[in-house]
């Protein structure tokens, strides 16, 4: 038994001893016996009716977690659980759903402080770090809670369960623990769909778009959408792309009853609407918005379509008509109404409420298997009619996650709430931390911000360090182009990195809203340029002065130079891994770094340098090499 196998089946599954909860409430707790054969571990179960073996696959520092169990009684919902106890752990960062649809985080350091629904964690001991990644079996999820690792799958009755529950890494760099754990995982086939890598980013999303939600909320209307727009033209705003959100579509009860729009919202037709916005206004590209379910309550099955479509609907939990978990059925569905979206000049869609398929098909059939079901039949029908280009929303569970076959946008955060008091800090915290996990398989979407109003500086910092899609949700009147400018660029270039914007390592494992705590910091890349953004969250001071050396980014040369460039100041110097900053920064104040690597020698060291009008030049389409002798005093 390898070091890491030891550690998680000794210490954070207490020897892995198995309770396996039936149907009728009973608890059945067995001791397992342990054999290894060829380096691969086993835990055989075998007791009142129920037999199981776990199994782990490893490497020298990965391993995944199989089980395969049969019961003669049927299972409860919630079928087996383990124990989970993070207290061996220095350090704990904890990854777990903060709603149906999102995810947050926290740093437990007991099993008492365990959030529910938690899907991952990143421990750290001695200096070492684990990444572990829940799964998903065959009818089950794995989650953890204060009372253990659970597997859960919203339906009770079944009696066979056969799957993946647990990916694990061991790594010195704490990012590269989780990455290497979903890579082991995908390598070994418990995940089977695409790594990010293996995704396809649409083109589309390198440019800079405009989202109806923010603006109009359910209001929308089509005069409304060319109200705004005229501000555009007028303003010169580089807008290349917009999103019609929740509110254009004809609904009764909160149920889907066509596939145009309404027509009191839109009288001319959502073709008519669409043609004009992209004539007269230049706008390349119109998405719009939609539910995985259909709309919040699914499809009226007594409209025109849900009489139409009946067959491809079925019914989940209280009554409610939803496409079909069966991918075929469920396509023929979703097939009509993205064709009927592509006819009227429809480019792409956004898929809203997506991890809500958990709760609704709770009692009805695995939630596991119908969310699967449900993704593969949606993402065929925009393959067909859209090219793949889809923003899914609200869908960060690990359910949904590891459900999609293909696409490769997902939000990485709650919505951006402009009228909420602190609301950035948050919004700016679950982006990061929640990136560890999700950059693994997708490419973040950290939501619309507002230009003009409600933190729009620290909110454009943060959307140009991303490595995602990059949009604003201004109402009329309200877009500040100055403000946009930094980011987009009068072209609408967004200058996208390509990673994903994280936390530096000194920030993984504390609160940076906390006084005595580091500000917090994020980081991404650019071949071999690095971007580096402050943001002091803390509200506790009126200002925090703080001391740090620029190796708190992971993946800088040791033993190279690099320019650093920080946006607000207009200052260049020269930094290495070793070189101490000092910053003082005052309460929701922001800096931007872009570290350039220094190449040639003595007088003609130069660097590539990028647009220096951009919060991070790194990225810039045009780069010019500039001499040190010229920016550094």
């Amino acid at each position: 038994m390898n070091k890491l196998i030891e550690l998680l089946s000794g210490r954070f599954m207490g020897g892995m001893k198995l309770t396996v909860h039936l149907k009728d409430d009973t608890d059945v707790d067995i001791i397992p016996e342990f054999s290894e054969c060829d380096g691969m571990c086993a835990w055989h179960y075998n007791s009142d009716g129920i037999t199981a073996t776990v199994t782990a696959e490893c490497n020298d520092s990965a391993a995944v977690f199989h089980c395969s169990l049969s019961s003669d009684a049927p299972l409860a919902a919630r079928a087996v659980t383990f124990i989970a106890d993070p207290s061996f752990a220095d350090n704990t960062l904890d990854y777990h759903l903060d709603s149906p649809w999102w995810m947050m985080y926290d740093f437990p350091k007991t099993s008492a402080e365990m959030r529910d629904q938690s899907q991952g964690f990143l421990f750290e001991k001695e200096g070492v770090y684990y990444g572990i990644t829940n799964l998903l079996g065959d009818v089950f999820c794995c989650q953890a809670d204060k009372n253990g690792l659970h597997f859960d799958v919203r339906c009770d009755g079944y009696t066979e369960l056969e799957g993946y529950f647990l990916a694990a890494a061991e790594n010195s760099e704490p990012i590269d623990a989780v990455k290497d754990s979903f890579t082991f995982a995908r390598e070994s086939g418990a995940v089977n769909v695409p790594l990010r890598d293996e995704r396809e980013y649409p083109e589309l999303f390198e440019s800079f778009g405009w989202c109806s939600w923010n603006a109009f909320y359910q209001d929308v209307t089509a005069d409304k959408l060319y109200a705004k727009l005229d501000e555009f033209k007028e303003k010169n705003v580089p807008v290349k792309w917009i999103i019609i959100d929740d509110g254009w579509s004809f609904v009764r009860d909160s149920k889907l009853a066509s596939f145009d729009a309404d027509p009191a919202k839109f009288p001319e037709g959502l073709g008519s609407c669409i043609g004009r916005i992209k004539e007269e206004y230049g706008i390349e590209c119109v998405g719009v918005w939609h539910t995985l379910n259909g709309y919040w309550r699914g499809v009226d099955p007594e409209s025109e379509i849900g009489i139409k479509y009946a067959d491809c609907l079925m019914e989940a939990k209280e009554g409610m008509m939803i496409p079909s978990v069966d991918p075929d059925k469920g396509f023929v569905f979703w097939d009509a109404f993205h064709s009927h979206l592509a006819e009227c000049g429809i480019d792409f869609v956004k898929v809203d409420n997506q991890s809500t398929s958990y709760h609704y098909l709770e009692g009805v059939t695995s939630a596991i298997s119908g969310t699967v079901g449900m993704h593969e039949a949606i993402e065929q029908s925009i393959a067909k009619n859209f090219g793949g280009m889809v923003i899914n929303c609200m869908g960060m569970s690990m359910v949904n996650a590891l459900a999609r076959p293909f696409t490769a946008i997902s939000r990485n955060s709650d919505d951006f709430f402009p009228d909420r008091e602190n609301g950035f800090s948050k919004h700016l915290r679950q982006n990061l931390y929640s990136a560890v996990w999700h950059t693994n398989l997708f490419y973040g979407d950290y939501d619309m911000w507002w230009s003009g109003k409600s933190a729009p500086t620290e909110s454009g910092v943060l959307r140009a360090i991303s490595g995602g899609p990059v949009y604003v949700s201004d109402a009329v009147g309200d877009t500040d182009l100055q403000n946009l400018l930094p980011v987009c660029g009068s072209d609408g270039n967004i200058c996208r990195m390509e990673g994903h914007a994280m936390p530096t390592k000194d920030c993984l494992f504390v609160n940076c809203e906390a006084e005595n705590a580091p500000i917090q910091k994020a980081y991404n890349y650019f071949l071999d340029s690095f971007a580096l953004a402050l943001f002091n969250v803390c509200r506790e001071v009126d200002s925090k002065t703080e001391t740090f050396e620029f190796n708190v980014i992971p993946g800088l040369s040791s033993d190279g130079d690099y320019v650093a460039y920080e946006y607000f100041s207009k200052k260049f110097s020269l930094v290495n891994v070793k070189t101490s900053e000092t910053v003082t920064m005052a309460k929701g104040e922001v800096m931007a770094y872009s570290l350039y690597p220094v190449m040639g020698e003595g007088d003609d060291r130069y660097i590539m340098l990028g647009e220096c009008d951009r919060y991070f030049g790194i990225a810039s389409a045009a780069r010019k090499k500039v001499f040190l002798k010229d920016i550094v005093k």
